[in-house]
């Protein structure tokens, strides 16, 4: 039998950096919604105890590099589970884009194993395993809209309007680990000292608070970006940035008829999503098919 589930893509409606960690990652606090852009997963249990991993581009590792992998693995190891698995990904949301493919298809992958092999695992454990896959993991989790802090592993609930936005990924991969060796932290203030607002009543409020420390440095890597944000705003948007550390850029829009009247004359900026805030069906639930 094969399970069939959707993994959404995210943007960030707000992303600073607070501070660099011995570790190597970075405080941040982010605003992050979730989006109707999704890859699209097939995961079927096999005789053998092995882990298969596929995709339509052809395009993900198929070992210990991809997180869906490692969250197969790390899900076995933890309830000693001797069962194999082929997961099968139509993969819509680009690589490299800052929408969060990886981390989503990870959280996706961990959730309905869990449900297929009908493990006892409570939220904490769930995000646990998550958090050792990728800092996002625990986003997708979540499943809905929230403010991140710390890592990305800190989560508390933030409520948005239901926004639209026209995304454009500009065929360029751009490398997280290049965007944050460019920047440079000049903030003095520790991460709870930001305060935000959990609570936004429309595209206009939601539009004022953008912004986004790793945008300067996507823009140094890749100058299409500033191009796309000034398209964006000419055709109507009501505010406009790029999303994590790039190379994806959203415009926000009041409605979907003013997203896809702009749209139209983007189309040689690069691969155009159009796309609304979407909730998940419950803490462990996902998003169906």
């Amino acid at each position: 039998m094969t399970h069939t589930v959707l993994s959404p893509a995210k943007v960030n409606l707000f992303l600073k950096v607070v501070s660099k960690r011995p570790d190597g990652y970075h405080n941040i606090v982010s605003i992050v919604d979730i989006i109707s852009v999704f890859d699209v997963i097939h995961i079927e249990e096999i005789p053998d105890d092995v882990i298969i991993i596929e995709d339509d581009k052809d395009i993900l590792p198929k070992d210990a590099a991809n997180t869906m992998y490692r969250a197969a693995v790390a899900l076995k190891e933890r309830f000693k589970i001797n069962r194999g698995v082929r997961v099968f990904v139509e993969k819509n949301i680009p690589i490299g884009s800052g929408l969060g493919g990886p981390s989503s298809n990870a959280a996706t992958v961990l959730k309905e194993l869990a449900r297929i092999w009908k493990v006892k695992i409570n939220e904490a454990e769930l995000n646990d395993i998550g958090r050792g896959i990728g800092a996002d993991v625990p986003l997708f989790l979540y499943g809905n809209a929230c403010i991140m802090r710390g890592i990305g592993n800190k989560i508390s609930p933030v409520e948005l309007p239901s926004l639209w936005y026209l995304i454009i990924y500009p065929n360029i991969s751009i490398s997280t680990r290049r965007v944050y060796e460019g920047l440079k932290i000049v903030l003095t203030k520790k991460q709870n000292d930001i305060k935000l607002v959990a609570k936004f009543s429309g595209t206009r409020e939601v539009s004022a608070i953008l912004e986004n420390d790793l945008e300067r440095i996507g823009i140094l890597l890749c100058p299409i970006i500033k191009t796309i944000k000034d398209r964006l705003i000419e055709s109507g948007a009501s505010g406009t940035l790029m999303s994590g550390s790039g190379s994806s850029v959203f415009g926000i829009f009041e409605n979907e008829e003013g997203a896809k009247q702009a749209s139209a004359s983007l189309t040689n900026m690069g691969k155009i999503f159009i796309a609304r805030s979407v909730k998940s069906g419950g803490s462990h639930g996902g998003y169906g098919c």
